[in-house]
């Protein structure tokens, strides 16, 4: 009896010691990232209930300054698993670095966050890093499994694929080629929902819903493929050979792929230009139309940036003649064509609005030339040049 005793012991023993060496199996360690922002710091505490709660024994650290997020998932040793969340280059942009210790794997994941502002982004990115580190454990065999918690086993087994019956394989050979098989991870629940016990294997399967972005979240930034339509509007200057006229002009400008627009840009006759002789004056209203196509070089990335382009259109000159007797007034337009090239500087004040200051040199088909009673009073002249500053409006 006394033996029998100590036998029951002996085993109950072996079985506390074979339980205390699978929970220290199971311990997941979250490395918290030094100086990381709001989001990945809620992110890591919301990632460390998650893990919590489908049966992990969650230990978290401090990671060191300047330790790219690699080394620190890969650093701490004789854990389970470690993952350690951190921002990258870009601000909406996270990494999460999982070292799998039950697979020797080191896996990570970039995280597009969207708007930081957004309600669940901080949500996302925990459920995110805890789906990898889930999807890397499918890689487990039974036998590792079974030394697994039960709660954790289940919690991978509902990662994997329902299983195809041979015959609906078979059949669907014919009429569609192999597609890979991969993990199927469900996105925006709680990470320790299971599916039921009972049930066909499609039941058992889980659901995959859609990630609805909140309504409460303010739009984000617009790229520059999304700024279609640019408004323009400012001072112009025509020069030639009868002087400098000021004036506004107006532009339309409609964004293309690369860097690439088209735009649309008209200088009316506002101001007149007067030129006198001996035998009357005329006075002169010029109005240039120029389409074309043009070119800036980083606008969403450099303040300043370049900006060339190439055009045709339309000079259209009026005329307006007071002769002294014995000659005679006279009223008469001109109308020519001709190319454009220009070349210019654009400073982003905003995000919607630029400065822009650009110079044209109109190369017109034929160049008007002005007289007075048989004398030459002056020439539009070849090139005439057209400077710019404005601002654009971009939606």
């Amino acid at each position: 009896m006394r033996r029998s005793g100590l036998a029951l012991a002996l085993c109950a023993a072996l079985l506390v010691a074979r339980a205390a060496g699978a929970a220290e199996k199971v311990e997941v360690i979250v490395v918290r990232a030094p100086g990381a922002g709001k989001v990945v710091e809620e992110a890591t505490i919301r990632l460390e209930g998650e893990l919590r709660a489908v049966g992990f024994a969650v230990r978290s650290m401090d990671g060191a300054p300047g330790v790219e997020g690699r080394a620190q998932a890969d650093g701490p040793g004789g854990a389970f698993a470690t993952i350690a969340l951190h921002e990258a280059d870009r601000g909406a942009v996270a990494d999460a670095w999982i070292a799998d210790g039950a697979t020797k794997k080191a896996l990570v994941r970039r995280v597009d966050l969207g708007d930081l502002r957004a309600t669940n982004a901080a949500s996302d990115l925990a459920i995110r890093a805890a789906e990898l580190l889930r999807v890397s454990l499918l890689e487990l065999s039974g036998e590792q499994r079974r030394e697994l918690p039960e709660q954790v086993a289940q919690w991978i087994a509902d990662a994997a694929p329902p299983p195809v019956p041979a015959t609906a394989a078979a059949a669907a050979e014919p009429l569609q080629p192999p597609q890979p098989r991969r993990a199927a991870v469900p996105v925006g629940r709680s990470l320790a929902a299971r599916a039921p016990a009972g049930g066909s294997p499609a039941a058992r399967a889980p659901s995959v819903p859609r990630r609805r972005a909140p309504e409460s979240a303010a739009p984000r930034a617009y790229a520059a493929e999304d700024r279609r339509l640019g408004l323009e509007a400012g001072l112009a200057v025509l020069a030639g050979g009868v002087g400098a006229v000021p004036g506004p002009y107006l532009r339309v400008e409609h964004g293309l792929p690369a860097g690439f627009s088209l735009r649309v840009t008209l200088v009316p006759a506002v101001l007149e230009r007067r030129l006198d002789a001996p035998a009357g004056s005329v006075a002169l209203r010029q109005t240039a139309a120029m389409g074309g196509l043009a070119y800036a070089a980083g606008p969403e990335t450099w303040r300043v940036y370049p900006v060339a382009s190439l055009g045709a259109g339309v000079y259209w000159l009026t005329v307006e003649g007071r002769a002294n007797p014995p000659y005679r007034d006279r009223r008469q337009d001109w109308l020519t064509g001709g190319l454009s090239l220009g070349g210019g500087l654009g400073v982003r004040v905003l995000p919607h609005l630029t400065a822009c200051a650009e110079l044209d040199v109109l190369l017109l088909a034929r160049e008007p030339v002005l007289t007075i009673a048989g004398a030459e009073v002056g020439r539009m002249g070849r090139p005439a040049l057209l400077p710019r500053l404005g601002l654009q409006l971009s939606f």
